[in-house]
């Protein structure tokens, strides 16, 4: 009896502890839906060797809401109003309007924007360290390997992605502040004439 007792408790506990892990990134998650703060974005190819390096300020707003505007090397906004996302390139004169749920897996923006519920169903949770968590993909058709996310005192602080052509993006957040709600104005985009619109159908 005790025997299968034990073995039942060994082939339960990784169901608990994933369980745990789900629950307690899904709070940290949530209670990052508003805030904003300063982005520096690294890529890797698949020889580590490091290919591009852009930074940038970012807004996050409950329900997948946001800004995340690049600064250098080149000018890009990527906006949404929760229903659809503009991806434009100022100096290009050229922009992207695509349906948000179609970027959820290759946006940090829209990982970050959409409900922890809606999200982390998707993937398996692994807590590796302290407040380090590791996601992976149920599907094997998903446009990433896996995704690593950081936390520091409760307030995102970096984001690693590898993708399925083994390059390795890491965004690291810097003055991460919450807030209380921000005007409607924040994303809506105003695209100059001179601008290239495509629009990309669901």
């Amino acid at each position: 009896m005790y025997r299968i007792l034990l073995a039942v408790l060994v082939c339960f506990s990784p169901f608990l502890w994933a369980q745990e892990s789900t629950a307690s990134l899904s709070q940290l998650l949530e209670s990052n839906r508003d805030v904003e703060g300063e982005f520096r974005q690294v890529t890797y190819n698949e020889q580590g060797e490091q290919v591009q390096v852009s930074e940038g300020v970012f807004l996050l707003a409950a329900p997948n809401r946001f800004v995340w505007d690049t600064i250098s090397p080149f000018p890009q906004r990527i906006i949404s109003d929760g229903q659809l996302v503009t991806i434009w390139d100022v100096d290009l004169e050229q922009a992207t309007q695509k349906p948000f749920s179609s970027t959820v897996g290759n946006s940090p923006a829209a990982l970050l924007g959409e409900s922890a519920d809606s999200v982390l169903t998707h993937y398996k949770v692994e807590q590796t360290s302290g407040a380090k968590y590791r996601l992976t993909p149920n599907e094997s058709d998903d446009l990433f390997n896996s995704l690593t996310l950081s936390f520091d005192n409760g307030v995102i602080d970096a984001m690693s992605i590898k993708d399925v052509l083994g390059q390795i993006t890491v965004i690291e957040f810097s003055n991460v502040e919450a807030h209380e709600g921000v005007s409607d104005q924040n994303f809506n985009i105003n695209l100059p004439e001179s601008v290239d619109l495509i629009v990309e159908q669901p």
